[in-house]
């Protein structure tokens, strides 16, 4: 199936335009104004920089980009508030309703990176030429920011395998997206039971073909906060 069509998958209905990535310069050469500073350290000082109808309109950086990527009401704001350290003053709005995301949300955190939230996925009371613009918008940042490093995807284990999550999959498999540079979170693991998290874990890779199990994550308690930290910076190199 080609590319534009798995998009549209994902976002419902629509036609997408789907290119081949643009050639990236390192992470690590787009890291030197870093210093010794990391990911993680970093993220305390992050802070809100604007939203944005498209990749086009976004301001140019030299710094390493990380994308958030999901369904909506999947946890990706509570995830970026736990990323940040936030417990209380919230860097990015929280809401019960899915689909509150409608633009493209840049995030900086000091010197060291930026931080992409992009519109969740597979709500289907937005109408659908909202999610095709959206689909387009998506599907032109990714093959267009050049400064883009690693792509976070998060996924429920809560309900098991869903068709758009595997939509989306498909769809990073066929844009020729390297799996080195793609990081699978599960969210609300605080939700499942101790002894069923590895078991939804390996479903869940098995059934969206992933080469690592996702990693456990939870805006909760903070469980996975380092770990995947950690594996951001791994992968922005």
């Amino acid at each position: 199936m080609a590319a534009a069509t798995m998009l549209a998958c994902w976002v419902a209905s629509g036609r997408v335009l789907s290119r081949s990535p643009v050639a990236r310069t390192p992470g690590s050469a787009l890291r030197c104004l870093a210093g010794a500073h990391t990911f993680e350290r970093a993220a305390e000082r992050i802070e809100f920089v604007g939203s944005f109808s498209n990749w086009t309109s976004m301001p140019a950086s030299r710094l390493p980009e990380i994308a958030l990527f999901g369904r909506s009401n999947v946890g990706k704001s509570s995830a970026l508030n736990c990323l940040a350290g936030r417990s209380r003053t919230k860097v990015a709005r929280v809401s019960k309703t899915p689909g509150c995301t409608t633009a493209i949300n840049l995030y900086r955190a000091g010197n060291v990176c930026t931080v992409c939230d992009l519109p969740g996925y597979g709500f289907a009371k937005r109408g659908k030429e909202l999610q095709e613009e959206w689909g387009r918008a998506i599907s032109d940042y990714v093959a267009e920011r050049e400064q883009l490093r690693v792509m976070v995807a998060f996924v429920d284990p809560r309900h098991g395998p869903k068709d758009n999550d595997a939509n989306f999959f498909a769809w990073l498999r066929d844009f020729k997206i390297k799996d080195a540079r793609l990081i699978t979170v599960a969210t609300k693991v605080d939700a499942l039971k101790p002894n069923e998290v590895e078991g939804r874990l390996l479903e869940l890779q098995a059934a969206y073909g992933l080469r690592e199990m996702p990693l456990p994550f939870s805006s909760v308690t903070g469980a996975g906060r380092s770990q995947l930290w950690r594996a951001i910076e791994g992968a922005a190199d």
